[in-house]
């Protein structure tokens, strides 16, 4: 069992956002994947059910930056000495969803002073993958999915390019989330990634083997 599921809910630090205080993004690559929740088979990223309970919800995958995005699709990509790359033919795979929320939107984070309690500091969670995440994930549901809208963290990949923000579908509403109407570009030729990599010339791009 998961500690999420005992611990004194006091002890959790929260986070809560005003009404589009951050401009959410994400990156799909299946029809509907912009608003459409998976199915259960599909659902084995950071914080979907664990095994046992993957049809009793499902996560929207969302975040602060574009980098951040496109770091978690492993389209930008950062070796052991900080040299960063993008990977073209992924990148063609994506296209860009931008969302906005009208109400206050309240997330768990599942790090900073939090990953301590929810048994997900690296010494509790060893080598284990994305298990122990899953399980504190299905905790948290159980006990706060008709409150909080989701859980958030900072992006665990080299530099930390932005924050992550994994909504439950079925607080879309009490939220007031919706994604801005089409087209959806794709990535590659997106006016804001367009700027970044702009900023950042160092970022090689590179085709898949």
């Amino acid at each position: 069992m998961s500690r999420a599921a005992t611990i004194d809910a006091r002890d959790l630090k929260l986070e809560l956002l005003d009404p589009n205080a951050i401009r959410l993004v994400r990156l799909f690559r299946h029809p509907g994947g912009h608003w459409d929740p998976p199915d259960a088979k599909y659902r084995t990223l950071r914080v979907d059910p664990p095994d046992a309970h993957k049809p009793d919800f499902a996560v929207l995958y969302t975040a602060s930056t574009l980098s951040a995005v496109a770091m978690e699709c492993r389209i930008l990509r950062a070796d052991h000495l900080d040299r960063h790359t993008w990977d073209q033919d992924l990148a063609a795979q994506y296209r860009v969803a931008r969302y906005t929320y009208l109400a206050p939107a309240l997330f768990i984070p599942i790090d900073g002073e939090n990953r301590r309690h929810l048994d997900l500091s690296g010494e509790q969670r060893k080598f284990a993958g994305y298990a122990p995440y899953q399980k504190a994930a299905w905790a948290l549901f159980e006990r706060f999915g008709q409150l909080a809208h989701g859980l958030s963290w900072e992006s665990f990949h080299r530099n930390q390019p932005g924050r992550v923000y994994a909504i439950w579908h079925h607080r879309k509403a009490a939220m007031a989330l919706a994604v801005d109407a089409g087209p959806y570009h794709p990535l590659a030729g997106d006016a804001e990634w367009l700027r970044f990599l702009a900023s950042n010339p160092d970022i090689e791009s590179t085709a898949s083997p």
